[in-house]
């Protein structure tokens, strides 16, 4: 199958400059555009794949489909060593090699920065906006080693949260120059910031938004989902869901005592949203149903049956038991819940987490719910077997958020797609998890929203 107009619009953009960021919409092919451009080179040596752990697999499926005379490395044995003997073996034939390996390993593995390498992707690069942080400083150091190597930098969500992302991105992209941005985040912040005067490094708001938008459209290529591809309708659902009293009596508690410890942050003059995330994640685990209890690692569910199981209850009820459904989860205690739902239900369930990987199963029809934890089921994944999801609850980060939506609704999705969100309310008012919501579909950085909404209200 040919190339979509898109993909040789980005191809020919990619041709024309040493480093090429693809900030392209969910389904658009990134990966495929990645193989054309990488095999384009009459000697392409070797080329190095940096990307999520989860996504490894995926490179692996599209060069055989794209790039089938493509020798493949794939990175993703159990250990350094087992990774190591794989690099060696694949690295004793000299013909081009793509090396695919995940941001967190990639600096543990011995040898593999001292590769040469024709050409460096970043898939997902927005895992880079820390700009400074281990892994984004390695990869930095590594373009500076190979100041001749392609510079491919692909995503779907290049600004995840504010414009301080930018500047990580292209300090590591375009190291150790940084000509976009500049270098340093103090000048970056002196030129499009303006800062709280008495509070070191809060940001009050962004300025000079329209030199940020210039800089961009000069050094990158952008597409959108919905201004390139046929896909079927998407049906967001809220959800409101009362809690129980348990449920509502911890989430209380948790609440004020979450109110007093920002009014005495504030008294003092200390802004530190960092801090506050501990007594945030208590109050949204208190709204799902479970608490820990003394010192236990362990949750435990508050009710016999959590609001939010019960919600979900309802929704599984109002389907063909055969139907397909992926459920997200951010808590070990929410994918517990739901598989003891569908347990009640009768319903065949696989499950995608840190814990176990049944996702092959699912996709074979074995089963009908996958439960996924979102930060493993939304990167990198096909799950358009299924068109109706659920939001159980969500992490702190807009870019898992908007990939666990594309998993479903994508290129291969035939039918319109169902995503419910269930969100939480205390007598009928919104609560933390309603905020959280609040702040992904805003792009704001949640904490901050959070804190900010507390401070807001004359008694939380």
């Amino acid at each position: 199958m040919g190339v979509w107009k898109h993909q040789e619009e980005a191809i020919q953009y990619a041709e024309s400059r040493r480093i090429a960021v693809l900030h392209l919409g969910m389904g658009c092919g990134k990966t495929r555009i990645a193989l054309e451009i990488l095999t384009s080179s009459t000697d392409p040596g070797v080329m190095l794949v940096l990307c999520p752990k989860a996504v490894i697999p995926a490179w692996g499926k599209q060069a055989g489909l794209w790039a089938p005379g493509l020798r493949v490395c794939l990175l993703n044995q159990s250990t350094p060593a087992q990774k190591k003997r794989a690099l060696q073996q694949s690295l004793a034939d000299k013909s081009s090699l793509v090396i695919v390996v995940n941001y967190e390993s990639a600096c543990r593995i011995p040898g593999l920065v001292d590769l040469k390498y024709s050409a460096i992707v970043c898939d997902e690069v927005h895992k880079l906006k820390k700009g400074t942080g281990k892994y984004s400083d390695w990869v930095a150091k590594l373009i500076e080693r190979n100041p001749a190597a392609k510079i491919l930098a692909l995503t779907g969500t290049l600004i995840p949260h504010s414009f301080l992302d930018l500047w990580g991105i292209f300090r590591v992209l375009e190291y150790p120059l940084c000509q976009t941005f500049g270098k340093y985040k103090t000048h970056f912040l002196n030129n499009y910031a303006v800062m709280h005067p008495a509070i070191r490094g809060m940001i009050l708001r962004w300025r000079n938004e329209d030199v940020i938008a210039e800089k961009l459209d000069q050094n990158t290529f952008c597409r959108k989902s919905e201004d390139v591809l046929d896909l079927p309708p998407l049906n967001q659902i809220t959800v409101d869901v009362e809690m129980k009293p348990k449920e509502a009596d911890a989430y209380v508690q948790l609440r004020d005592e979450f109110a007093a410890e920002i009014e005495t942050a504030s008294g003092k003059g200390i802004v530190t949203p960092a801090n506050h995330m501990v007594s945030s994640l208590r109050m949204l685990q208190a709204i799902q149903g479970f608490a820990r209890l003394d010192d236990s690692e362990e949750t435990v569910n508050l009710e016999a049956e959590p609001s939010k199981a019960e919600a979900l209850r309802d929704i599984l009820e109002g389907l063909p038991s055969d139907e397909p459904v992926v459920v997200f989860c951010r808590f070990r205690g929410d994918i517990d819940n739901v598989l003891s739902v569908c347990s009640k239900l009768k319903r065949s369930v696989s499950e995608l987490s840190g814990k176990r990987r049944q996702l092959e199963e699912w996709q074979a029809g074995e089963t009908s719910v996958l439960v996924a934890q979102i930060q493993s089921g939304g990167i990198g994944i096909d799950l358009t077997r299924a068109s109706y999801g659920v939001f159980m609850s969500v992490g702190y980060s807009l870019a898992e958020y908007l990939q666990a939506v594309a998993r479903l609704h994508r290129p291969g999705q035939t039918k319109t797609t169902h995503l419910y969100s269930l969100i939480s309310s205390l007598r009928g008012n919104i609560t933390v998890d309603g905020k959280v919501h609040e702040a992904l579909s805003q792009r704001k950085e949640v904490i901050d929203h959070v804190v900010d909404w507390f401070r807001s209200i004359p008694s939380a």
